[in-house]
């Protein structure tokens, strides 16, 4: 009996052990902010007065009719110029009010009417049925026929701009799809670069001004999205949103997807305190990064050499070579033994190429680079796959400059970075 009762006490410890044993290993998932420049004026005076929008209908009452004591025929106007508006005193216009004046243009299939922000002005004399205006601060040249509404301003955005690259796409992400791409002429272009702007089809009720948007690309099914941009709401109206495009390290084109980024709330200016205060956009990642991490420029690979709760790895590849360069058992060994003495870790692994080959084959080797290191650390080495989160970059944002066979020799890699505690 006192043998059995021990067996019973033996066995209930051993399964305790090893409920420990197992539960000691954590995926290392924890709150961190997004990688972030310093907080700079994201959204101008310029975004919010000099864009377009597109909107099924607006009022177009107080119309421009003609210019102010002409001396010759003009058919653009800009700052101090003065012309005469159909409305006055008896419709309300009175000495001192803002407009801003606004230029209808074309249909816009599915989505609207164009309109484009051309300048404010100041009325500077009222008659009954008409008034003065004086134009200023102006961005794009205004015309007889442009309309005008009393001017409301806005408040700019100071907030911590987010570095693109180091962003992922939201678990279930809110997404959508640049519709229009814009020249600021009211012609569609089918490429836009940093600092111009396109029309997402996500509209009020999903964005805001402010919203973060991540811009990717779908090459082909089987491959991982392509991460290209990053994007900021200006305005947004019902069905649509006017998106600049803040970063971008290749064309951005119609049809590119985009997905909001979680963020705090929408920073504005207004007074010296209020822009001092930070205001960084949160998500539930897997990984702790450096902001050195994009900027890091390797001469070679280095060894495995643990930097307190971290432990990185550069893992090299021969041209269109899927399979490490060289013996790398040292580099996973000291991985494992890294991982052994944590409770909670993380394997981020990052693959890159050089810029030999297109875009779609490029991404598809950094992908396939990317599973043959993932393959090893698993089948060899022991490593949880639940403790493994991939990335593939393909040749964009090189580690270094591809201007020669030298420097293209470093971009052909999977880095890895070990974050445990």
């Amino acid at each position: 009996m006192k043998k059995t009762l021990f067996f019973i006490i033996f066995a209930l410890l051993t399964l305790v052990l090893t409920m420990n044993a197992d539960e000691s290993k954590k995926v290392y998932n924890i709150q961190k902010t997004y990688i972030s420049s310093e907080e700079t004026l994201l959204i101008s005076e310029t975004d919010l007065n000099c864009t377009y929008f597109i909107r099924d209908s607006m009022p177009q009452d107080i119309r421009i009719e003609k210019e102010y004591k002409p001396v010759d025929p003009r058919f653009d106007f800009s700052d101090q110029d003065r012309l005469i508006v159909n409305k006055g005193a008896k419709d309300g216009l009175k000495v001192g009010d803002q407009l801003m004046i606004i230029g209808p243009g074309r249909s816009i299939r599915g989505l609207g009417r164009y309109f484009l922000k051309k300048s404010l002005a100041e009325v500077t004399g009222v008659e009954n049925y008409n008034s003065v205006i004086q134009l200023k601060t102006g961005c794009h040249p205004v015309n007889i026929g442009d309309f005008a509404v009393p001017f409301n301003p806005e408040k700019t955005v100071f907030a911590k701009k987010i570095d693109y690259m180091l962003a992922r796409i939201p678990a279930n992400a809110i997404s959508g799809k640049i519709v229009y791409t814009d020249l600021s002429m009211g012609l569609a272009s089918s490429i836009s670069a940093t600092s111009q702007y396109v029309t997402v089809d996500l509209g009020q009720g999903v964005v805001a001004k402010g919203t973060f948007l991540l811009i990717y690309r779908i090459l082909k099914k089987d491959l991982p999205p392509l991460i290209v941009g990053l994007g900021i709401v200006v305005q947004a109206e019902n069905t649509n949103s006017t998106m600049k495009i803040l970063d971008a390290d290749m064309d951005i084109r119609l049809d590119d997807a985009v997905a909001i980024l979680p963020s705090g709330e929408e920073k504005a200016s207004g007074t010296a305190e209020a822009e001092k205060k930070e205001n960084i956009p949160v998500v539930d990642v897997q990984q702790v990064e450096g902001q050195e991490m994009k900027n890091a420029q390797l001469d070679e690979a280095q060894p495995a050499e643990p930097a307190g709760d971290t432990l990185t790895v550069d893992i090299l590849f021969d041209f269109a070579s899927k399979q490490p360069k060289g013996d790398h058992s040292q580099d996973f060994a000291a991985i494992k033994d890294f991982i052994a003495a944590k409770s909670e870790y993380l394997v981020t692994l990052r693959g890159y190429t050089c810029n030999i080959g297109d875009e779609e084959y490029n991404l598809r080797l950094a992908k396939e680079r990317v599973d043959a290191v993932k393959g090893i650390l698993i089948s060899q080495y022991g490593v949880d796959a639940a403790h493994v989160e991939s990335f593939f970059y393909g040749e964009k944002e090189p580690r270094f400059d591809n201007s020669s066979e030298e420097e293209r020799q470093k971009n052909r890699l999977v880095k890895i970075e070990v974050n445990g505690k």
